[in-house]
């Protein structure tokens, strides 16, 4: 009896203590980090929304610059606002199995950085933008010849079946810039924002433009193959006609031999 006592006396003081310990983890927490959280979890409602509704066409680096940014301030605010001497970005970590910020956080930082953004700008701390990134030179040299080329083929001046070799000029330059600026380290040209363009345009000019230069190859195979089968023949005919009209050689047998020696 007097040890069934002792339990329930013991599990009422860990119920106790459990209570008294949330409730005061909510009172500190909420003193001062309840607004750095909520901005937090806003930013990174922003941020998801913004990247979904830029997912096709890719524009997600350059709609989505400023999103990302107001992400990345609000969790390293959350790291600088302290409460009771530890960060409430440290409370909201240390106490949460399910790492909730930490996931949400580091699952938005690793699409930015699969989709290669950082490579569409440049950092620039003298341009008056406080040091926020801006587009750097190579992405406006792709824009400008990727214009020049969608501009070309949205002409309602050019006919269909003029398209093609109207605008073979702007995409050829397209195409060259863009393989210019391209790493073959890893990198996939530059940002996932240029990639799909190219992507795009590539598969506009295989539809539709490389049926021309598909009929030009065929009747250069054509042409090929007919010479090499006529060499072939003409081969062949001279060698039937040098069997045909080669000398025919007659042995003499051992009895005209003996003759010519005995007159001899």
């Amino acid at each position: 009896m007097y040890s069934v006592s002792i339990a329930l006396y013991l599990l009422w003081f860990c119920k106790v203590q459990s209570f008294l310990l949330e409730n005061e983890y909510n009172i500190l927490f909420d003193s001062k980090c309840t607004i750095p959280k909520e901005k937090f979890a806003n930013a990174t409602a922003e941020f998801t929304i913004c990247a979904i509704n830029n997912s096709r066409p890719i524009t997600l680096c350059e709609k989505c610059l400023s999103s990302f940014l107001t992400l990345e301030e609000s969790y390293i605010n959350m790291s600088k606002v302290m409460n009771n001497g530890t960060s409430c970005l440290d409370q909201l970590i240390n106490f949460d199995r399910l790492r909730v910020v930490s996931i949400l956080y580091e699952n938005n930082v690793d699409l930015w950085t699969r989709a290669k953004c950082d490579e569409c700008y440049e950092q620039d701390n003298n341009n008056g933008n406080n040091g926020n990134p801006k587009i750097s030179n190579e992405t406006k040299e792709f824009r400008k010849y990727y214009n020049n080329f969608i501009t070309c083929r949205n002409n309602k001046s050019i006919r269909d079946a003029d398209l093609c070799s109207t605008c073979m000029n702007d995409y050829v330059k397209l195409d060259h810039y863009y393989k210019s600026i391209s790493n073959i380290n890893d990198k996939i040209g530059m940002c996932m924002d240029v990639v799909d363009l190219m992507n795009t345009t590539w598969t506009f000019w295989s539809v539709n433009c490389c049926k021309y230069r598909r009929h030009s190859e065929y009747i250069f195979i054509i042409s090929t193959v007919t010479v090499l089968l006529l060499t072939i023949v003409f081969y062949l005919i001279v060698q039937f006609y040098k069997e045909k009209n080669a000398p025919t050689i007659i042995q003499q047998s051992r009895f005209f031999e003996s003759l010519s020696l005995f007159k001899d």
